[in-house]
């Protein structure tokens, strides 16, 4: 018993520790890791697993810190001028419709790749394309040709008002104060607004937000959907 009881102690260390790495990381998504942050990541795993067959629950806690601060400072040192060439570089594979051979051996695209890579961007020809660009983490960045570009507001000659943000502004009971200072709304301000308009306090709204013309849409705890004020 006691024994299990150590077991789950390692595993839970594990998961604190896994925590902190993720908020040292903080937003990076997987698919912007690059090589190294994937090469520290393959290390970080490796010694995450130690614990859990060996006695080293804190020291290994402290390797993965490391780890992940190493992960950072690499990251920093990218943000350099002088280090730029350290990290990945986006790679031109089509240029003015024509297809980089030399661009592809070098990123280990194969033909199939690019045409797969681009039908999921939604071109199914190569002729529509006039410049393709793979980014940093496997993206690709398709520039059409005009005859291919969809049709924009500015093509059709409209005059349309540009679009505000809306913002979220409680979430699950609790007013989201910096969605709030983003908006240009007081605290005070939502409170009447919930007050007057909808009859109802922030304790009992699931969600709130606000549009860029401050109207409000909520959802109450106790029932599905309420309309805009």
């Amino acid at each position: 018993m006691i024994s299990l009881l150590v077991y789950i102690m390692r595993c839970l260390i594990m998961v604190a520790g896994i925590w902190l790495v993720c908020i040292i990381i903080r937003k990076k998504g997987i698919l912007q890791f690059t090589p190294y942050d994937l090469g520290i990541l393959m290390i970080i795993s490796n010694v995450i697993a130690q614990p859990l067959v060996n006695k080293d629950s804190f020291k290994t806690v402290i390797g993965i810190l490391i780890l992940a601060f190493g992960m950072i400072l690499i990251g920093r040192l990218s943000l350099s001028k002088n280090f730029y060439k350290m990290d990945y570089s986006p790679s031109m594979v089509i240029a003015n419709g024509v297809i980089d051979g030399k661009e592809l051996k070098k990123n280990h695209l194969s033909l199939y790749s690019l045409l797969s890579l681009l039908r999921t961007q939604g071109y199914s020809k190569i002729s529509e394309v006039n410049f393709a660009i793979l980014e940093l983490g496997g993206n690709l960045s398709v520039i059409p040709k005009t005859s291919a570009r969809p049709l924009t507001v500015q093509d059709m000659n409209l005059n349309l008002p540009e679009e505000g943000f809306t913002f979220p502004v409680i979430m699950d009971g609790k007013i989201e104060l910096k969605m709030l200072k983003y908006a240009d709304l007081t605290e005070d301000w939502l409170k009447n607004e919930l007050s007057i308009k909808h009859q109802t306090s922030i304790e009992k709204v699931f969600y709130a937000e606000v549009d860029a013309n401050k109207k409000v849409f909520i959802n109450l705890y106790d029932q599905s959907v309420k309309d805009w004020a």
